[in-house]
């Protein structure tokens, strides 16, 4: 008799550490599940702008010396079928360098035949010059919280879809988008796209592309 209830006492108690290890297991998953709602509603969803996308069907990408004239001193290039364009150079005994910097590429009309040396003795200096389509914008997390590069995602007419970390267009590399930081992207050799998109998690803006 006694070793019968020493058996049913051990079924029972058993029994007891099953249901007590169920409940310990139920208990854990209800917590892990409320963590994860609750770090789920801390984290807000994130705030993105496409400030502008502005694309340039002619812009002077780069300016050759085929004759750098005479009697000059450092200066600049302008262009009047070539609105905002800018470049500086250099000279070697008065004979523009053939090292042309661009300081503003403008908005060109035609490709420029018309490249002038500002505000000094024209002596017919003449130059070869290379054009691109040219396309800019500028991105500004509005948020509160930091965005990694890999989860910002660019879209052209809702194709050719591409991270900001993975593309090499950004005008200074960075891994982080900070809480209220603007960031300038840029390309050259630009296709004749309709509308940009950027997409951060479940959330998408985004702007038509106007030519300027």
């Amino acid at each position: 008799m006694g070793a019968s209830v020493g058996i049913g006492g051990l079924i029972v108690g058993i029994s007891m550490l099953v249901v007590f290890s169920m409940a310990i297991t139920t208990l854990s998953e209800q917590t892990a599940s409320s963590l994860e709602a609750i770090e789920s509603a801390q984290q807000s969803d994130p705030i993105i702008t496409i400030d502008n996308a502005n694309f340039i069907p002619i812009a002077v990408h780069s300016i050759e010396v085929t004759d750098g004239g005479s009697g000059y001193f450092d200066g600049f290039l302008t262009s009047s079928s070539c609105p905002g364009f800018s470049a500086s150079f250099t000279v070697d005994a008065g004979i523009i360098e053939d090292s042309v910097t661009i300081e503003n590429s403008g908005s060109c009309s035609v490709v420029p035949t018309d490249i002038t040396v500002f505000a000094q003795t024209d002596t017919s200096p003449t130059f070869t010059v290379v054009t691109q389509s040219y396309l800019f914008a500028n991105l500004t997390n509005d948020g509160a919280e930091t965005i990694s590069t890999d989860t910002a995602w660019l879209f052209f007419d809702g194709t050719s879809p591409q991270t900001i970390a993975s593309a090499g267009f950004v005008v200074e590399e960075f891994e982080n988008w900070f809480s209220g930081e603007t960031v300038e992207l840029f390309w050259d050799d630009a296709n004749d796209h309709t509308r940009m998109s950027l997409t951060v998690g479940e959330t998408s803006v985004s702007r038509v592309i106007t030519s300027i």
